[in-house]
């Protein structure tokens, strides 16, 4: 009885920390996107401004759909509705989009991305493409935003029969979290006043772990 009260009141515990990151995660950019809309009117005559605004309602918009997304992703991992459609694709070009989405993160940080192939022999996988596409995105996202500027992330191809393998790796020192194998539960971040102004709805790694879990 006594160790069931007390992970229910870590459970409690997490909720809480859980509701206070998304209530900052989704006031930041429905606030910026409210605040930039008015700006916009003001300044509707303004070409060039307009243009800066838009985009910044843009980005704003993007994370916010961001979070939502990972919230309802959630919901269908743990509903039991997660749908995996494969097809052949090829791993470089995989790779290459990955690229392409991160690229202007990575240069904001001055942070560097490379890729490492070996043994790739031929380029053509068969998996679920969007999935595979979702846990390198948010692998990716929490190791560029949680390392610091000029830190390097890097990503090992490596043919291994019928498979390929993939590792990521990043450069960034430190001491390693105290709670390590709790970084892939809901609710949980390693250092919640160190990264309270990171944005996400710290949903990414515990979806990841789910989708894999549900592939079995």
């Amino acid at each position: 009885a006594e160790e069931a009260f007390q992970v229910a009141q870590e459970a409690n515990r997490s909720k809480s920390s859980f509701l206070a990151n998304m209530s900052h995660d989704i006031r930041t950019p429905m606030n910026a996107i409210i605040g930039i809309t008015s700006l916009l009117r003001h300044d509707a005559g303004d070409k060039a401004k307009v243009i800066e605004y838009a985009d910044k309602i843009d980005t704003s918009s993007q994370l916010l759909l961001g979070i939502i997304n990972d919230v309802l992703d959630m919901s269908k991992i743990e509903a039991g509705k997660t749908i995996f459609k494969y097809t052949d694709f090829s791993i470089l070009d995989f790779m290459e989009e990955l690229n392409t989405i991160f690229h202007s993160q990575i240069d904001e940080k001055n942070q560097t991305l490379t890729f490492m192939k070996e043994n790739i022999r031929h380029e053509w996988v068969n998996s679920d493409q969007v999935h595979l596409m979702q846990i390198f995105s948010n692998l990716l996202s929490n190791a560029i935003k949680y390392s610091p500027d000029n830190t390097c992330t890097a990503i090992h191809l490596e043919r291994d029969s019928d498979c390929v393998n993939v590792m990521i790796t990043n450069t960034m020192s430190g001491q390693v979290p105290a709670n390590l194998e709790r970084l892939f539960d809901r609710f949980y971040r390693a250092d919640s006043s160190r990264f309270y102004n990171t944005e996400g709805a710290g949903l990414g790694l515990s979806i990841t772990r789910s989708i894999i879990h549900a592939h079995g």
